[in-house]
């Protein structure tokens, strides 16, 4: 385990990816503009030539990261969009999924333990915050084993 994302598990060979730069992300783009399906895989070993956008890894971490995975869901105060309601997401829930696996410290390796019962067990009267806190997601990983 480690206090910054830094190792994550390939969404097709489920095998760890150890290193950013080995680190892929692939997603399909549906009309009209709205992505979904994000997958974190390992580059070019895993690769799925029916997904439409792919970038590094890399490029979703950091800080740099963040300002990356915002432009998904907003233009922001600094671009003028008379329409509104931008958002290129179709599934939020899945997007906030994948946000948390290249920015929350703890989440890649507590995200494989959600569905074993003890765990699911503990945690059913959570709030939708105390399960995502890194420190919380730390007690996790040392605590319960991955669902099989």
């Amino acid at each position: 385990m480690h206090p910054e994302p830094s190792k994550w598990y390939c969404d097709v060979c489920g095998e760890p990816i150890d290193d950013a730069k080995s680190g892929y992300v692939i997603w399909r783009s549906a009309a009209p503009s709205k992505d979904r399906d994000f997958k974190i895989i390992h580059q070019s070993r895993c690769d799925r030539k029916n997904y439409e956008s792919s970038n590094a890894l890399e490029d979703f971490l950091g800080p740099r990261g963040v300002a990356y995975l915002l432009s998904f869901l907003s233009v922001g105060p600094a671009l003028h969009n008379p329409q509104g309601g931008y958002n290129k997401v179709a599934d939020m829930d899945e997007f906030v999924d994948f946000f948390r696996r290249c920015q929350t410290p703890f989440y890649e390796e507590a995200r494989r333990r959600f569905q074993n019962e003890r765990f699911r067990e503990d945690f059913g009267d959570s709030n939708e915050l105390y399960p995502y806190l890194p420190e919380t997601l730390k007690r996790i990983c040392e605590n319960y084993e991955p669902a099989k």
